[in-house]
């Protein structure tokens, strides 16, 4: 189509010298730009900017040197959020604050030490990435879609906080919070990971700790077998007289039961929903092993009999 040419053309005549020929032999790119202006569009409806606009911006996010591969996995959606807001968009701005408001509010309850409410932080944190400085674009221009937008934003909001303090506290010495200071993310490739690590360390091994105390002292001990002591199924099944099949069934069952009550325990404690549950899960894997193992340094306990 001859608007899809057209970006094309646009697109590569804001691209450096380097990077232009590796995006010129791309036979799909055409499709490609159009097919990330659409899926935005559709994730997130249509904002004011036009499309000349959003692409200009993948343009501009684009590093020197870049490869079509990494080009293909930028966060088209979060991009085109970005790309609105740095505009003014008052419906991107709504957007914004829908989608990432609990997470600057938690940013700020758990500052612990800044003397300020969640409405005035939020408002800071609008003036720090929707209005532009002398010579300069809004900061939220500078996100380059390379991450998710979220993680984006809660490294900015924990960031800016412990600017507060530092301003605040003068030649002073600096009274962060240590939990406040641990959530923030180092420069890695994924920020969300640190983040989820640092911040959800403490509450993660409480949750533990609570689910493992409410599974029944069978279920313990049957974890405490295969991962304290490395019985295998069939070890545990002569252990209880059972078949091999049974045993699996009731380790499954014990590893199922801990996680349940885990995932109740943190949900309840940091009042987030199944998707963010997932991604603490996926990103304290490492940690779990080592956690449960610490759980299970304890007797065996005495089991009821069976009814």
């Amino acid at each position: 189509m001859a608007d899809d040419a057209r970006l094309r053309t646009l697109f590569l005549g804001l691209l450096d010298d380097e990077t232009r020929p590796t995006f010129e032999a791309d036979e799909t790119l055409e499709v490609r730009l159009a097919s990330m202006l659409e899926t935005a569009e559709a994730a997130l409806g249509t904002f004011k900017i036009t499309g000349d606009d959003y692409i200009s911006h993948l343009a501009g996010v684009v590093p020197s040197g870049c490869t079509t591969e990494a080009f293909a996995k930028l966060r088209a959606g979060d991009l085109y959020l970005a790309c609105a807001c740095a505009a003014g968009d008052d419906h991107a701005l709504v957007a914004f604050d829908t989608e990432f408001g609990r997470d600057i509010d938690l940013a700020i309850a758990r500052s612990g030490n800044v003397d300020l409410s969640k409405d005035e932080f939020r408002q800071l944190l609008r003036n720090k990435l929707f209005v532009p400085r002398p010579g300069k674009r809004p900061k939220i221009a500078d996100y380059a879609g390379r991450g998710d937008l979220r993680s984006w934003v809660r490294v900015t909001a924990l960031r800016m906080i412990v600017d507060i303090v530092r301003s605040r506290a003068g030649d002073r010495e600096i009274p962060v919070d240590s939990d406040m200071l641990s959530s923030i993310p180092a420069q890695t490739d994924d920020p969300e990971l640190e983040y989820i690590q640092r911040v959800y360390k403490t509450e993660f091994k409480d949750a533990l700790q609570d689910g493992f105390a409410a599974l029944t002292p069978r279920e313990r001990n049957l974890l405490r077998h295969q991962v304290l002591h490395g019985l295998n199924i069939d070890q545990v099944g002569a252990l209880y007289h059972v078949h091999r099949t049974t045993a699996f069934r009731w380790i499954e069952k014990a590893r199922k039961s801990l996680l349940r009550e885990t995932r109740k325990a943190l949900m309840n404690r940091l009042r987030v929903g199944s998707g963010e549950f997932l991604s603490i899960m996926r990103v304290v894997g490492g940690d779990l092993d080592v956690s449960v193992r610490r759980l299970l340094v304890s007797d065996i306990e005495a089991e009821p009999p069976k009814s």
